[in-house]
Protein backbone atom coordinates (compact mmCIF):
# COMPACT_ATOMS: atom_id res chain seq x y z
CA UNK A 1 0.00 0.00 0.00
CA UNK A 2 1.33 3.43 -0.96
CA UNK A 3 1.95 5.95 1.84
CA UNK A 4 -0.89 8.22 0.68
CA UNK A 5 -3.33 5.29 0.52
CA UNK A 6 -2.17 4.07 3.91
CA UNK A 7 -2.71 7.48 5.47
CA UNK A 8 -6.21 7.73 3.99
CA UNK A 9 -7.02 4.26 5.32
CA UNK A 10 -5.75 5.16 8.77
CA UNK A 11 -7.69 8.43 8.73
CA UNK A 12 -10.89 6.58 7.79
CA UNK A 13 -10.30 3.95 10.49
CA UNK A 14 -9.60 6.61 13.09
CA UNK A 15 -12.73 8.54 12.18
CA UNK A 16 -14.87 5.41 12.37
CA UNK A 17 -13.37 4.47 15.73
CA UNK A 18 -13.93 7.99 17.05
CA UNK A 19 -17.58 8.05 15.96
CA UNK A 20 -18.20 4.61 17.45
CA UNK A 21 -16.56 5.59 20.73
CA UNK A 22 -18.53 8.83 20.93
CA UNK A 23 -21.76 6.93 20.33
CA UNK A 24 -20.93 4.31 22.97
CA UNK A 25 -19.75 6.69 25.68
CA UNK A 26 -22.35 9.34 24.82
CA UNK A 27 -25.17 6.83 25.17
CA UNK A 28 -23.81 5.79 28.56
CA UNK A 29 -23.47 9.44 29.68
CA UNK A 30 -27.23 9.86 29.23
CA UNK A 31 -27.75 7.28 31.96
CA UNK A 32 -28.01 7.58 35.75
CA UNK A 33 -27.83 10.85 37.66
CA UNK A 34 -24.63 12.00 39.34
CA UNK A 35 -23.62 9.65 42.12
CA UNK A 36 -22.72 10.80 45.61
CA UNK A 37 -19.13 11.70 46.44
CA UNK A 38 -16.91 12.44 43.44
CA UNK A 39 -19.38 13.01 40.62
CA UNK A 40 -21.66 15.21 42.68
CA UNK A 41 -18.75 17.26 44.04
CA UNK A 42 -17.12 17.84 40.64
CA UNK A 43 -20.47 18.67 39.03
CA UNK A 44 -21.17 21.27 41.72
CA UNK A 45 -17.72 22.84 41.32
CA UNK A 46 -18.24 23.12 37.54
CA UNK A 47 -21.76 24.52 38.01
CA UNK A 48 -20.46 27.28 40.30
CA UNK A 49 -17.70 28.15 37.83
CA UNK A 50 -20.30 28.34 35.04
CA UNK A 51 -22.49 30.58 37.21
CA UNK A 52 -19.80 32.95 38.49
CA UNK A 53 -17.16 32.83 35.76
CA UNK A 54 -14.51 32.52 38.50
CA UNK A 55 -11.76 30.36 36.99
CA UNK A 56 -8.93 30.86 39.45
CA UNK A 57 -10.57 29.73 42.69
CA UNK A 58 -12.88 26.74 42.20
CA UNK A 59 -15.68 26.62 44.75
CA UNK A 60 -17.85 23.76 45.92
CA UNK A 61 -20.99 24.66 47.82
CA UNK A 62 -19.62 28.20 48.06
CA UNK A 63 -16.36 27.04 49.68
CA UNK A 64 -12.90 27.27 47.99
CA UNK A 65 -12.03 23.80 46.78
CA UNK A 66 -8.51 22.76 45.75
CA UNK A 67 -8.71 18.97 45.93
CA UNK A 68 -7.98 18.65 42.18
CA UNK A 69 -6.63 20.96 39.45
CA UNK A 70 -9.35 22.75 37.48
CA UNK A 71 -9.09 21.65 33.83
CA UNK A 72 -12.03 19.22 33.95
CA UNK A 73 -14.05 21.73 35.99
CA UNK A 74 -13.42 24.39 33.36
CA UNK A 75 -14.48 22.14 30.50
CA UNK A 76 -17.63 20.94 32.26
CA UNK A 77 -18.45 24.55 33.17
CA UNK A 78 -18.11 25.52 29.50
CA UNK A 79 -20.42 22.65 28.59
CA UNK A 80 -22.97 23.86 31.16
CA UNK A 81 -22.77 27.35 29.68
CA UNK A 82 -23.40 25.98 26.18
CA UNK A 83 -26.01 23.31 26.88
CA UNK A 84 -27.45 24.06 30.32
CA UNK A 85 -26.84 22.29 33.61
CA UNK A 86 -28.02 18.87 32.48
CA UNK A 87 -26.28 15.78 33.81
CA UNK A 88 -25.08 14.74 30.37
CA UNK A 89 -23.62 18.20 29.71
CA UNK A 90 -21.21 17.88 32.64
CA UNK A 91 -20.12 14.47 31.38
CA UNK A 92 -19.68 15.61 27.76
CA UNK A 93 -15.98 16.59 28.13
CA UNK A 94 -15.28 13.18 29.67
CA UNK A 95 -16.94 11.48 26.70
CA UNK A 96 -14.80 13.53 24.31
CA UNK A 97 -11.63 12.67 26.23
CA UNK A 98 -12.61 9.00 26.13
CA UNK A 99 -13.03 9.03 22.35
CA UNK A 100 -9.77 10.97 21.87
CA UNK A 101 -7.94 8.33 23.91
CA UNK A 102 -9.26 5.51 21.73
CA UNK A 103 -8.36 7.36 18.53
CA UNK A 104 -4.89 8.17 19.85
CA UNK A 105 -4.30 4.51 20.64
CA UNK A 106 -5.08 3.63 17.02
CA UNK A 107 -2.73 6.41 15.85
CA UNK A 108 0.03 5.08 18.12
CA UNK A 109 -0.09 1.48 16.87
CA UNK A 110 -0.61 2.53 13.24
CA UNK A 111 2.88 4.05 13.35
CA UNK A 112 4.11 0.45 12.98
CA UNK A 113 1.84 -0.11 9.95
CA UNK A 114 0.01 -2.83 11.85
CA UNK A 115 -3.58 -1.97 11.02
CA UNK A 116 -5.02 -5.18 12.45
CA UNK A 117 -3.38 -4.63 15.84
CA UNK A 118 -4.42 -0.96 15.86
CA UNK A 119 -8.07 -1.79 15.17
CA UNK A 120 -8.16 -4.63 17.68
CA UNK A 121 -6.48 -2.61 20.44
CA UNK A 122 -8.79 0.37 19.95
CA UNK A 123 -11.84 -1.88 20.22
CA UNK A 124 -10.39 -3.56 23.32
CA UNK A 125 -9.86 -0.24 25.07
CA UNK A 126 -13.21 1.30 24.16
CA UNK A 127 -15.25 -1.72 25.24
CA UNK A 128 -13.34 -2.77 28.36
CA UNK A 129 -15.43 -2.43 31.50
CA UNK A 130 -13.28 0.15 33.26
CA UNK A 131 -12.73 2.49 30.33
CA UNK A 132 -16.40 2.28 29.35
CA UNK A 133 -17.55 3.15 32.88
CA UNK A 134 -15.16 6.04 33.47
CA UNK A 135 -15.42 7.51 29.96
CA UNK A 136 -19.01 8.45 30.91
CA UNK A 137 -18.35 9.43 34.54
CA UNK A 138 -17.56 12.98 35.68
CA UNK A 139 -14.23 12.09 37.26
CA UNK A 140 -10.60 12.76 36.34
CA UNK A 141 -9.40 9.24 35.57
CA UNK A 142 -10.58 8.81 31.96
CA UNK A 143 -9.24 12.25 30.87
CA UNK A 144 -5.93 11.45 32.57
CA UNK A 145 -5.73 8.08 30.79
CA UNK A 146 -6.62 9.62 27.42
CA UNK A 147 -3.96 12.31 27.79
CA UNK A 148 -1.37 9.65 28.60
CA UNK A 149 -2.27 7.86 25.35
CA UNK A 150 -2.02 11.09 23.34
CA UNK A 151 1.35 11.89 24.91
CA UNK A 152 2.70 8.43 24.17
CA UNK A 153 1.42 8.54 20.58
CA UNK A 154 3.00 11.95 20.03
CA UNK A 155 6.29 10.81 21.55
CA UNK A 156 6.48 7.72 19.34
CA UNK A 157 5.53 9.79 16.31
CA UNK A 158 8.50 12.05 17.09
CA UNK A 159 10.67 8.95 17.39
CA UNK A 160 9.60 7.13 14.24
CA UNK A 161 9.16 10.14 11.95
CA UNK A 162 12.25 12.35 12.19
CA UNK A 163 10.65 15.09 10.06
CA UNK A 164 8.03 15.56 12.80
CA UNK A 165 10.32 15.28 15.82
CA UNK A 166 10.12 18.80 17.23
CA UNK A 167 6.37 19.45 16.78
CA UNK A 168 5.53 16.02 18.18
CA UNK A 169 7.82 16.52 21.16
CA UNK A 170 6.09 19.86 21.73
CA UNK A 171 2.72 18.08 21.65
CA UNK A 172 4.03 15.50 24.12
CA UNK A 173 5.09 18.19 26.58
CA UNK A 174 1.85 20.15 26.21
CA UNK A 175 -0.23 17.02 26.74
CA UNK A 176 1.66 16.10 29.91
CA UNK A 177 1.08 19.65 31.13
CA UNK A 178 -2.64 19.16 30.57
CA UNK A 179 -2.43 15.85 32.45
CA UNK A 180 -1.04 17.74 35.45
CA UNK A 181 -3.93 20.19 35.12
CA UNK A 182 -6.32 17.24 35.27
CA UNK A 183 -5.00 15.34 38.28
CA UNK A 184 -1.86 16.92 39.64
CA UNK A 185 1.60 15.44 40.04
CA UNK A 186 0.53 11.99 38.88
CA UNK A 187 0.18 13.55 35.40
CA UNK A 188 3.97 13.77 35.09
CA UNK A 189 5.20 11.26 37.69
CA UNK A 190 3.58 8.18 36.15
CA UNK A 191 4.64 8.74 32.51
CA UNK A 192 8.16 9.70 33.62
CA UNK A 193 8.46 6.50 35.64
CA UNK A 194 7.07 4.39 32.78
CA UNK A 195 9.54 6.00 30.35
CA UNK A 196 12.42 5.26 32.74
CA UNK A 197 11.37 1.61 33.02
CA UNK A 198 11.02 1.31 29.23
CA UNK A 199 14.44 2.91 28.77
CA UNK A 200 16.04 0.19 30.88
CA UNK A 201 14.91 -2.46 28.37
CA UNK A 202 15.14 -0.49 25.11
CA UNK A 203 18.49 0.65 23.79
CA UNK A 204 16.68 2.36 20.89
CA UNK A 205 14.72 4.52 23.35
CA UNK A 206 17.90 5.53 25.15
CA UNK A 207 19.47 6.44 21.81
CA UNK A 208 16.45 8.56 20.87
CA UNK A 209 16.55 10.40 24.19
CA UNK A 210 20.21 11.20 23.54
CA UNK A 211 19.27 12.45 20.08
CA UNK A 212 16.71 14.82 21.59
CA UNK A 213 19.55 16.40 23.51
CA UNK A 214 19.57 19.38 25.82
CA UNK A 215 17.84 21.65 23.34
CA UNK A 216 14.89 19.31 22.94
CA UNK A 217 14.69 18.77 26.69
CA UNK A 218 14.69 22.50 27.38
CA UNK A 219 12.00 23.06 24.75
CA UNK A 220 9.76 20.34 26.25
CA UNK A 221 10.30 21.65 29.78
CA UNK A 222 9.41 25.18 28.74
CA UNK A 223 6.20 24.05 27.05
CA UNK A 224 5.25 21.80 29.97
CA UNK A 225 5.78 24.62 32.49
CA UNK A 226 3.88 27.09 30.30
CA UNK A 227 0.84 24.78 30.34
CA UNK A 228 0.97 23.45 33.91
CA UNK A 229 2.43 26.27 36.01
CA UNK A 230 0.34 29.47 35.53
CA UNK A 231 -2.76 28.37 37.45
CA UNK A 232 -0.68 26.95 40.30
CA UNK A 233 1.38 30.15 40.58
CA UNK A 234 -1.65 32.45 40.45
CA UNK A 235 -3.43 30.43 43.13
CA UNK A 236 -0.37 30.62 45.38
CA UNK A 237 -0.24 34.39 44.88
CA UNK A 238 -3.94 34.79 45.62
CA UNK A 239 -4.05 32.21 48.44
CA UNK A 240 -0.59 31.81 50.04
CA UNK A 241 0.32 28.34 51.30
CA UNK A 242 -2.62 26.67 49.53
CA UNK A 243 -0.34 25.00 47.01
CA UNK A 244 1.84 23.59 49.77
CA UNK A 245 -1.17 21.88 51.28
CA UNK A 246 -2.46 20.85 47.84
CA UNK A 247 0.84 19.26 46.81
CA UNK A 248 2.14 17.90 50.11
CA UNK A 249 -0.97 16.90 52.06
CA UNK A 250 -3.33 16.42 49.15
CA UNK A 251 -1.05 14.38 46.89
CA UNK A 252 2.31 13.29 48.32
CA UNK A 253 1.07 12.41 51.79
CA UNK A 254 -2.06 10.81 50.38
CA UNK A 255 0.06 8.57 48.16
CA UNK A 256 2.59 7.68 50.84
CA UNK A 257 0.39 7.37 53.92
CA UNK A 258 -3.14 6.87 52.65
CA UNK A 259 -5.97 9.35 52.79
CA UNK A 260 -8.66 10.42 55.19
CA UNK A 261 -11.05 11.40 52.42
CA UNK A 262 -14.53 10.16 53.07
CA UNK A 263 -14.98 8.38 49.76
CA UNK A 264 -11.74 6.42 50.02
CA UNK A 265 -12.13 2.70 50.72
CA UNK A 266 -8.57 1.39 50.19
CA UNK A 267 -8.27 -2.09 48.72
CA UNK A 268 -5.93 -4.86 49.72
CA UNK A 269 -3.33 -6.03 47.24
CA UNK A 270 -5.40 -8.97 46.02
CA UNK A 271 -8.58 -6.93 45.70
CA UNK A 272 -6.72 -4.17 43.82
CA UNK A 273 -5.24 -6.63 41.33
CA UNK A 274 -8.63 -8.30 40.98
CA UNK A 275 -10.32 -4.96 40.31
CA UNK A 276 -7.68 -4.14 37.69
CA UNK A 277 -8.43 -7.44 35.95
CA UNK A 278 -12.18 -6.77 36.10
CA UNK A 279 -11.71 -3.33 34.53
CA UNK A 280 -10.14 -4.97 31.48
CA UNK A 281 -12.85 -7.58 31.06
CA UNK A 282 -13.88 -9.20 28.79
CA UNK A 283 -10.49 -8.83 27.09
CA UNK A 284 -8.49 -9.71 30.21
CA UNK A 285 -8.97 -13.39 29.31
CA UNK A 286 -6.44 -12.88 26.52
CA UNK A 287 -3.80 -11.12 28.63
CA UNK A 288 -1.69 -14.19 29.62
CA UNK A 289 -1.03 -15.34 26.02
CA UNK A 290 -0.72 -11.71 24.90
CA UNK A 291 2.06 -11.08 27.41
CA UNK A 292 3.73 -14.34 26.44
CA UNK A 293 3.75 -13.53 22.72
CA UNK A 294 4.92 -9.97 23.44
CA UNK A 295 7.90 -11.24 25.43
CA UNK A 296 8.68 -13.75 22.68
CA UNK A 297 8.64 -11.07 19.97
CA UNK A 298 10.69 -8.68 22.10
CA UNK A 299 13.40 -11.33 22.42
CA UNK A 300 13.45 -11.95 18.68
CA UNK A 301 13.52 -8.19 17.94
CA UNK A 302 10.24 -8.03 16.02
CA UNK A 303 9.49 -4.76 14.19
CA UNK A 304 7.06 -3.83 17.01
CA UNK A 305 9.78 -4.42 19.63
CA UNK A 306 9.77 -0.86 21.00
CA UNK A 307 5.97 -0.64 21.06
CA UNK A 308 5.71 -3.88 23.03
CA UNK A 309 8.40 -2.80 25.49
CA UNK A 310 6.58 0.48 26.01
CA UNK A 311 3.21 -1.27 26.46
CA UNK A 312 4.59 -3.65 29.07
CA UNK A 313 6.44 -0.88 30.91
CA UNK A 314 3.41 1.40 30.72
CA UNK A 315 0.80 -1.07 31.98
CA UNK A 316 2.80 -2.74 34.70
CA UNK A 317 4.27 0.54 35.96
CA UNK A 318 0.75 1.97 36.27
CA UNK A 319 -0.39 -1.06 38.28
CA UNK A 320 2.73 -1.22 40.46
CA UNK A 321 2.78 2.54 41.11
CA UNK A 322 -0.46 2.40 43.08
CA UNK A 323 0.21 -1.08 44.40
CA UNK A 324 2.91 0.57 46.51
CA UNK A 325 0.45 3.08 47.98
CA UNK A 326 -1.84 2.35 50.93
CA UNK A 327 -4.46 4.61 49.32
CA UNK A 328 -5.05 2.31 46.36
CA UNK A 329 -8.58 2.44 44.96
CA UNK A 330 -10.28 0.16 42.47
CA UNK A 331 -10.04 2.63 39.57
CA UNK A 332 -6.47 3.84 40.10
CA UNK A 333 -5.08 1.32 37.61
CA UNK A 334 -7.22 2.73 34.78
CA UNK A 335 -4.12 4.21 33.04
CA UNK A 336 -2.84 0.64 32.65
CA UNK A 337 -5.70 -0.33 30.32
CA UNK A 338 -4.26 1.22 27.11
CA UNK A 339 -1.06 -0.78 27.62
CA UNK A 340 -3.09 -3.96 28.14
CA UNK A 341 -5.11 -3.12 25.01
CA UNK A 342 -1.91 -2.80 22.94
CA UNK A 343 -0.76 -6.23 24.10
CA UNK A 344 -4.10 -7.93 23.41
CA UNK A 345 -4.57 -6.12 20.10
CA UNK A 346 -1.12 -7.26 19.03
CA UNK A 347 -1.96 -10.83 20.09
CA UNK A 348 -5.05 -10.79 17.88
CA UNK A 349 -2.95 -9.62 14.93
CA UNK A 350 -0.35 -12.34 15.51
CA UNK A 351 -2.26 -15.41 16.68
CA UNK A 352 -2.83 -18.10 14.10
CA UNK A 353 -6.06 -20.08 14.03
CA UNK A 354 -6.26 -22.87 14.90
CA UNK A 355 -3.69 -22.61 17.70
CA UNK A 356 -3.37 -23.84 21.24
CA UNK A 357 -3.34 -20.27 22.58
CA UNK A 358 -6.60 -19.38 20.83
CA UNK A 359 -8.32 -22.61 21.89
CA UNK A 360 -7.22 -22.16 25.49
CA UNK A 361 -8.49 -18.59 25.61
CA UNK A 362 -11.95 -19.42 24.38
CA UNK A 363 -12.04 -22.49 26.60
CA UNK A 364 -11.18 -20.18 29.52
CA UNK A 365 -14.17 -18.02 28.59
CA UNK A 366 -16.46 -21.04 28.80
CA UNK A 367 -14.99 -22.07 32.15
CA UNK A 368 -15.53 -18.58 33.53
CA UNK A 369 -19.09 -18.59 32.20
CA UNK A 370 -19.75 -22.02 33.72
CA UNK A 371 -18.52 -20.88 37.13
CA UNK A 372 -20.62 -17.74 36.80
CA UNK A 373 -23.71 -19.80 36.03
CA UNK A 374 -23.08 -21.94 39.10
CA UNK A 375 -22.83 -18.87 41.32
CA UNK A 376 -25.81 -17.14 39.69
CA UNK A 377 -28.05 -20.20 40.01
CA UNK A 378 -26.81 -20.98 43.49
CA UNK A 379 -27.59 -17.44 44.65
CA UNK A 380 -31.27 -18.15 44.10
CA UNK A 381 -31.24 -21.27 46.29
CA UNK A 382 -28.26 -21.15 48.64
CA UNK A 383 -28.49 -18.73 51.57
CA UNK A 384 -24.70 -18.81 51.93
CA UNK A 385 -24.30 -16.82 48.70
CA UNK A 386 -26.65 -14.14 49.97
CA UNK A 387 -24.87 -14.08 53.31
CA UNK A 388 -21.46 -13.69 51.61
CA UNK A 389 -22.74 -10.79 49.52
CA UNK A 390 -24.30 -9.24 52.63
CA UNK A 391 -20.97 -9.44 54.47
CA UNK A 392 -19.11 -7.77 51.59
CA UNK A 393 -21.84 -5.16 51.31
CA UNK A 394 -21.67 -4.45 55.05
CA UNK A 395 -17.88 -4.08 54.95
CA UNK A 396 -18.05 -1.57 52.12
CA UNK A 397 -20.94 0.30 53.73
CA UNK A 398 -19.13 0.64 57.04
CA UNK A 399 -16.13 2.09 55.24
CA UNK A 400 -17.92 4.41 52.80
CA UNK A 401 -21.37 4.93 54.29
CA UNK A 402 -22.98 3.75 51.05
CA UNK A 403 -25.80 1.22 50.95
CA UNK A 404 -25.60 -1.17 48.01
CA UNK A 405 -28.36 -3.01 46.12
CA UNK A 406 -29.24 -6.58 46.93
CA UNK A 407 -27.72 -9.44 44.98
CA UNK A 408 -31.04 -10.33 43.39
CA UNK A 409 -31.41 -6.81 41.97
CA UNK A 410 -28.12 -7.24 40.10
CA UNK A 411 -28.89 -10.80 38.92
CA UNK A 412 -30.58 -9.86 35.57
CA UNK A 413 -27.50 -7.92 34.44
CA UNK A 414 -25.27 -10.81 35.55
CA UNK A 415 -27.42 -13.30 33.62
CA UNK A 416 -27.16 -11.23 30.43
CA UNK A 417 -23.39 -11.11 30.86
CA UNK A 418 -23.17 -14.88 31.37
CA UNK A 419 -25.36 -15.66 28.36
CA UNK A 420 -23.20 -13.42 26.17
CA UNK A 421 -19.97 -14.83 27.57
CA UNK A 422 -21.13 -18.39 26.92
CA UNK A 423 -22.26 -17.57 23.39
CA UNK A 424 -19.06 -15.73 22.52
CA UNK A 425 -16.96 -18.58 23.90
CA UNK A 426 -18.82 -21.14 21.80
CA UNK A 427 -18.61 -18.94 18.71
CA UNK A 428 -14.92 -18.42 19.35
CA UNK A 429 -14.22 -22.15 19.59
CA UNK A 430 -16.14 -22.75 16.37
CA UNK A 431 -14.19 -19.96 14.67
CA UNK A 432 -10.91 -21.45 15.91
CA UNK A 433 -11.91 -24.84 14.56
CA UNK A 434 -12.92 -23.30 11.20
CA UNK A 435 -9.85 -20.96 11.23
CA UNK A 436 -11.95 -17.76 10.96
CA UNK A 437 -10.16 -15.14 13.02
CA UNK A 438 -12.53 -12.35 12.02
CA UNK A 439 -15.53 -14.38 13.14
CA UNK A 440 -13.83 -15.04 16.47
CA UNK A 441 -13.09 -11.34 16.96
CA UNK A 442 -16.62 -10.38 15.90
CA UNK A 443 -17.95 -12.72 18.58
CA UNK A 444 -15.75 -11.07 21.18
CA UNK A 445 -16.86 -7.62 20.04
CA UNK A 446 -20.50 -8.65 20.34
CA UNK A 447 -19.74 -9.95 23.83
CA UNK A 448 -18.06 -6.69 24.79
CA UNK A 449 -20.92 -4.52 23.54
CA UNK A 450 -23.60 -6.56 25.29
CA UNK A 451 -21.39 -6.63 28.38
CA UNK A 452 -21.26 -2.84 28.29
CA UNK A 453 -25.05 -2.82 28.26
CA UNK A 454 -25.08 -5.15 31.27
CA UNK A 455 -22.62 -2.88 33.09
CA UNK A 456 -24.75 0.14 32.23
CA UNK A 457 -27.82 -1.68 33.52
CA UNK A 458 -25.94 -2.42 36.74
CA UNK A 459 -25.20 1.31 37.14
CA UNK A 460 -28.89 2.04 36.72
CA UNK A 461 -29.76 -0.54 39.38
CA UNK A 462 -27.27 1.08 41.77
CA UNK A 463 -28.47 4.65 41.13
CA UNK A 464 -31.23 4.70 43.80
CA UNK A 465 -28.60 3.60 46.36
CA UNK A 466 -25.75 5.83 45.21
CA UNK A 467 -27.39 9.12 44.24
CA UNK A 468 -29.49 11.58 46.23
CA UNK A 469 -30.55 13.34 43.02
CA UNK A 470 -34.14 12.01 43.31
CA UNK A 471 -34.29 13.46 46.82
CA UNK A 472 -33.16 16.83 45.46
CA UNK A 473 -35.91 16.75 42.84
CA UNK A 474 -38.46 15.99 45.52
CA UNK A 475 -37.32 18.98 47.60
CA UNK A 476 -37.25 21.23 44.52
CA UNK A 477 -41.03 20.85 44.10
CA UNK A 478 -41.79 22.77 47.29
CA UNK A 479 -38.68 24.74 48.29
CA UNK A 480 -38.60 28.54 48.24
CA UNK A 481 -35.60 30.91 48.31
CA UNK A 482 -36.20 31.60 51.99
CA UNK A 483 -36.01 27.93 52.97
CA UNK A 484 -32.84 26.24 54.20
CA UNK A 485 -31.42 22.86 53.14
CA UNK A 486 -29.19 21.05 55.61
CA UNK A 487 -27.05 17.93 55.19
CA UNK A 488 -26.39 15.82 58.25
CA UNK A 489 -22.80 14.64 57.94
CA UNK A 490 -20.14 15.21 55.24
CA UNK A 491 -21.07 17.25 52.20
CA UNK A 492 -19.54 14.68 49.84
CA UNK A 493 -22.01 11.99 50.96
CA UNK A 494 -24.91 14.03 49.55
CA UNK A 495 -23.12 16.30 47.08
CA UNK A 496 -25.66 16.02 44.20
CA UNK A 497 -28.18 17.83 46.43
CA UNK A 498 -26.46 21.18 45.88
CA UNK A 499 -26.08 20.60 42.14
CA UNK A 500 -29.67 19.59 41.45
CA UNK A 501 -31.12 22.29 43.73
CA UNK A 502 -28.81 24.89 42.12
CA UNK A 503 -27.96 26.38 45.52
CA UNK A 504 -25.54 25.88 48.42
CA UNK A 505 -26.59 23.81 51.41
CA UNK A 506 -25.64 23.88 55.09
CA UNK A 507 -23.58 21.11 56.67
CA UNK A 508 -24.00 19.82 60.23
CA UNK A 509 -21.15 18.13 62.11
CA UNK A 510 -19.64 16.92 58.87
CA UNK A 511 -16.13 18.35 59.09
CA UNK A 512 -16.70 19.28 55.48
CA UNK A 513 -14.48 16.51 54.15
CA UNK A 514 -12.25 18.13 51.51
CA UNK A 515 -14.12 21.39 52.10
CA UNK A 516 -12.61 21.93 55.54
CA UNK A 517 -9.44 23.58 54.14
CA UNK A 518 -11.64 25.97 52.17
CA UNK A 519 -13.06 27.39 55.39
CA UNK A 520 -9.58 28.52 56.36
CA UNK A 521 -9.09 30.29 53.02
CA UNK A 522 -12.42 32.12 53.03
CA UNK A 523 -13.86 33.03 56.43
CA UNK A 524 -17.26 33.79 54.89
CA UNK A 525 -17.60 30.08 54.05
CA UNK A 526 -18.23 29.40 57.74
CA UNK A 527 -21.89 30.29 57.21
CA UNK A 528 -22.36 26.95 55.45
CA UNK A 529 -21.21 24.94 58.49
CA UNK A 530 -23.35 24.38 61.56
CA UNK A 531 -22.64 22.75 64.88
CA UNK A 532 -25.37 20.80 66.62
CA UNK A 533 -26.55 23.72 68.74
CA UNK A 534 -26.76 26.08 65.75
CA UNK A 535 -28.66 23.51 63.76
CA UNK A 536 -31.24 22.98 66.52
CA UNK A 537 -31.65 26.73 66.79
CA UNK A 538 -32.28 26.92 63.04
CA UNK A 539 -34.70 23.98 63.17
CA UNK A 540 -36.83 25.07 66.12
CA UNK A 541 -36.56 28.86 66.48
CA UNK A 542 -35.59 30.47 63.17
CA UNK A 543 -39.08 30.57 61.74
CA UNK A 544 -37.75 29.22 58.44
CA UNK A 545 -38.75 26.04 56.75
CA UNK A 546 -35.77 23.68 56.97
CA UNK A 547 -35.16 20.53 54.93
CA UNK A 548 -32.81 17.98 56.48
CA UNK A 549 -31.13 15.41 54.20
CA UNK A 550 -29.78 12.26 55.84
CA UNK A 551 -27.88 9.85 53.61
CA UNK A 552 -28.44 6.19 54.35
CA UNK A 553 -25.44 4.50 55.88
CA UNK A 554 -25.18 2.77 59.20
CA UNK A 555 -28.63 3.15 60.86
CA UNK A 556 -27.07 2.90 64.31
CA UNK A 557 -24.74 5.80 63.55
CA UNK A 558 -27.24 8.06 61.77
CA UNK A 559 -28.77 10.48 64.30
CA UNK A 560 -32.54 10.97 64.13
CA UNK A 561 -33.81 14.42 63.15
CA UNK A 562 -34.76 16.75 66.00
CA UNK A 563 -38.41 17.06 66.91
CA UNK A 564 -40.79 18.10 65.61
CA UNK A 565 -40.00 16.47 62.26
CA UNK A 566 -42.03 15.34 59.29
CA UNK A 567 -40.68 12.89 56.72
CA UNK A 568 -40.93 14.43 53.26
CA UNK A 569 -39.39 11.62 51.21
CA UNK A 570 -37.46 8.40 51.69
CA UNK A 571 -35.48 6.42 49.12
CA UNK A 572 -32.73 3.77 49.35
CA UNK A 573 -30.13 6.56 49.11
CA UNK A 574 -31.47 8.58 52.01
CA UNK A 575 -34.37 10.52 53.45
CA UNK A 576 -35.58 14.13 53.67
CA UNK A 577 -37.24 15.57 56.76
CA UNK A 578 -38.74 18.99 57.40
CA UNK A 579 -39.54 21.03 60.49
CA UNK A 580 -42.94 21.85 59.03
CA UNK A 581 -45.71 19.55 57.75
Amino acid sequence: MKPSERERTHAADSLLIGIGSLALFGWAALGPDYYNFDEGVYAEVAREIARTGQLLTPRCNGVPYFEKPPLVYWLSALSYRLFGTATWAGRLPIVLFGAIGVMALYWLIALWRNRAAALAASVCLATSFGYFIYARTLMMDAPLTALFVVAMAAFFSAWRRPERTRPMLALTAATLGLAVMVKGLIGIALPALAAAVAGIFSADLRAFLKRIGWSGGIMMTAIFVTVAAPWHLLVEIRHPHVMAHYLVAGQLRRYMQGADSLDVVPLGVGAYLGATTVWFLPWAIFLPPAIAIALHDIRRRAPEHDLLVAALAWSFTAVAFFLASPARLEYYALPALPGFAILVGYWWSRVELPSAAARNCFAAMLIVAALGWVVALASAHLPIIDRLYAVLNEQYRNASGAVQPSLKELTPAVIVELITLTGAGCLGLIAVWRTHKRVAFAGMLALAIVSNWAVHRGLEVMEPYCSVAPLARGVAKTITPADAVVIMGPFEAASPIAFYLRRPVMIVDGLGGDLREGREIDSTASRYFLDDASFRQLWTKSGRRVYLVIVNGDPAADPPPPTPAWRVQELPSGAVYSNRP
